[in-house]
């Protein structure tokens, strides 16, 4: 398993967490929240020769959420959001990116996960955790 981190700009002063998961032997692989910046997850993916599997929003903010779709556009994938999110999906003012200076994101074709949901990417089993509000702003951790 390959575990990368990337640090995405954003319209924040602070850059925001972008995590890939990934089966080295498969080679299918996760996105955590593509805030943005989608050259440097798609260079990464190419140098892992990654067959893109599940792009994971942690939570709806813009910040986490802005790079979603153009990313699932170029290397497809299923977007997976905890269920509980549902309802803040295209929810501008949960959102904040009119607040933080972005343009509005319109999340479609969701797949939504529960609490104790597995995952698999290739031989890698992770389980859903839904964490709310007892980790800053993330509703799901997948372990």
């Amino acid at each position: 398993m390959i575990l990368k981190t990337l640090k995405i700009n954003t319209f924040l002063a602070d850059p925001t967490n972008c995590y890939i998961i990934h089966d080295e032997i498969t080679k299918e692989t996760m996105i955590i929240d593509p805030a943005g910046e989608i050259y440097k997850i798609l260079e990464m993916l190419e140098i892992l020769k990654a067959k893109l599997k599940y792009i994971v929003v942690t939570h709806c903010h813009g910040d986490h959420v802005g790079g979603v779709n153009e990313l699932r556009q170029k290397a497809g994938g299923t977007i997976l959001l905890h269920r509980i999110c549902e309802k803040n999906i295209n929810n501008q003012e949960i959102m904040l990116t009119e607040y933080i200076g972005m343009e509005p994101v319109i999340l479609n074709d969701v797949r939504r996960v529960d609490d104790e949901d597995l995952l698999h990417l290739g031989n890698i089993q992770m389980r859903v955790i839904h964490t709310p509000r007892t980790y800053k702003w993330r509703n799901i951790i997948i372990l």
